[in-house]
C-alpha cells in the first residue's frame, strides 16, 4: 500500500471505535519522506509523502489509511533521550548554542522552554555534564511537534507572492 497523505488523527471523532493497525516508527523514521515498513498486523506500507505532508511530518496517532473498519495509524516509539531542566536564561542559551553546533535535533516536550530533550548520545551526555546542567536519561517519545526550529537569517518569507 502506497501512502502519500495523512487522512487525519486517531483523536478525530471519525476514527473512534475503529480497529488500529499500528505502524511503529521512531522519531527519525517519522521525519522521512520515503519509507517502507510493515504494520503491526503485517501490512506492507510504502510512504511517499507529498511535500505538504512531509513538511508537517508524521505525528503519533496520524491515520494513513482506512478500510473495512480498520485504520493504519502511526505510533511513535519511545527512544533513549537526555532530558535537561533549567530556568536560567544563560544556561538555556549556552545549552541551545552547544546543541545547535552539533546539529542535533532539540525538543521542548512540555512547551515551557525550561525543559529540553535530545536523543541520547554519550558525547551529548558528556557535554551536558561539562555544562553543569541537571539532566536525566529517559525513554520518551520525541515528536516533531515539540522539535525546535530556527530559520536561517538568509531564509526569506514573502506574503501574497511578493518578491
Amino acid at each position: 500500500m502506497v501512502i502519500t497523505n495523512i487522512c487525519g488523527n486517531l483523536s478525530d471523532p471519525a476514527f473512534r471505535g475503529k480497529r488500529v493497525d499500528a505502524l511503529w516508527l521512531d522519531d527519525v523514521e517519522a521525519q522521512k519522506r520515503i519509507l517502507r515498513k510493515n504494520t503491526e498486523g503485517g501490512r506492507d506500507i510504502a510512504l511517499r509523502l507529498e511535500a505538504g505532508a512531509q513538511l508537517r511530518g508524521l505525528r503519533d496517532g496520524d491515520v494513513l489509511a482506512e478500510d473495512a473498519g480498520t485504520v493504519v495509524a502511526v505510533r511513535l516509539l519511545p527512544v533513549p533521550a537526555l532530558l535537561v531542566r533549567t530556568a536560567a536564561a544563560a544556561e538555556i542559551a549556552r545549552f541551545c548554542y552547544e546543541i545547535g553546533n552539533r546539529h542535533a535535533p532539540l525538543y521542548a516536550p512540555d512547551g515551557t522552554f525550561s525543559c529540553f530533550a535530545v536523543r541520547y548520545d554519550a558525547s551529548l551526555e558528556q557535554l551536558i555534564r561539562q555544562l553543569g546542567l541537571a539532566h536525566e536519561k529517559k525513554d520518551m517519545v520525541l515528536s516533531r511537534v515539540d522539535q525546535l526550529k530556527l530559520l536561517s537569517p538568509h531564509h526569506h518569507h514573502h506574503q501574497n507572492g511578493d518578491a
